[in-house]
């Protein structure tokens, strides 16, 4: 009997080993309008690779266009195939709402992670059902973004695990700061920054849970200097691993 114990637990341990072990396999879903997504989606490949034990598929699609639908969500359990999804897109037009609440189910349907990067946040917004099914998942709406300048980002939540390294006072370079309309009672706001126009802190940096899926955002992103900057590397590595469950 305590030799069937022993050996029940020890390949319990070992399955669990081997899974921390194996690389995260990681979907980055990209394109639309606005942005420099040639350089952005080399750049994520980079800094993460350089970080973590992860493998990199890409889906640039759309070109810049406003209104385009991801072809991945034609196909059945595409989720299945990767631990983590990043969305850095930018469909702000398109308000298929049949499509948009596929796209939702889609993920919510497994325990996929979910990393929703700047202008994820309003792709898909003029929606209705289906916005609103997009924007629940994200934990927090936004309809439209400050001009850009080099905002003060103030660290709400030092012990949480993804802020761990984050400066508690971090001058980001110049980007946009999405203005937050409602927030959803399932975030955790983790960092904020203040309005030059409204004078509010609005959640730039949070982290959402819904069913078994756990969801990482942050709004800064829309100019390579973002994304060139070490705070935003450790805190997008350290958010996509909470996202995954991998972050020690």
């Amino acid at each position: 009997m305590r030799l069937f114990i022993y050996l029940v637990v020890t390949s319990l341990f070992i399955s669990c080993s081997s899974k921390k072990n194996k690389p995260i396999k990681a979907l980055l879903i990209t394109g639309g309008c606005c942005h420099n997504y040639e350089y952005q989606k080399k750049k994520i490949q980079e800094f993460t690779t350089n970080k973590i034990n992860i493998e990199w598929e890409v889906l640039h699609e759309g070109g810049d266009l406003k209104d385009y639908k991801s072809s991945i969500y034609n196909l059945e359990n595409w989720s299945s195939n990767y631990d983590v999804v990043v969305h850095n897109e930018c469909f702000g037009k398109t308000k298929d709402d049949n499509f948009i609440k596929k796209v939702v189910d889609s993920h919510l349907k497994s325990d996929i992670g979910i990393v929703m990067l700047h202008c994820a946040m309003h792709t898909y917004r003029e929606g209705n059902e289906g916005k609103e099914a997009w924007t629940k998942m994200i934990g927090l709406e936004s309809k439209k973004h400050d001009h850009q300048d080099n905002y003060i980002v103030k660290n709400v939540a030092p012990q949480h695990p993804i802020m761990k390294n984050f400066p508690k006072v971090w001058k980001a370079p110049k980007d946009e700061l999405y203005v937050v309309a409602q927030e959803f009672s399932s975030i955790t706001p983790l960092a904020k920054a203040k309005s030059f126009k409204d004078s509010k802190n609005h959640t730039c940096i949070w982290t959402n849970k819904i069913e078994d899926n756990n969801i990482f955002g942050i709004t800064f992103g829309h100019n390579n200097e973002t994304f060139e900057s070490p705070e935003f590397q450790e805190v997008f590595n350290r958010g996509l691993l909470w996202a995954t469950g991998r972050l020690k």
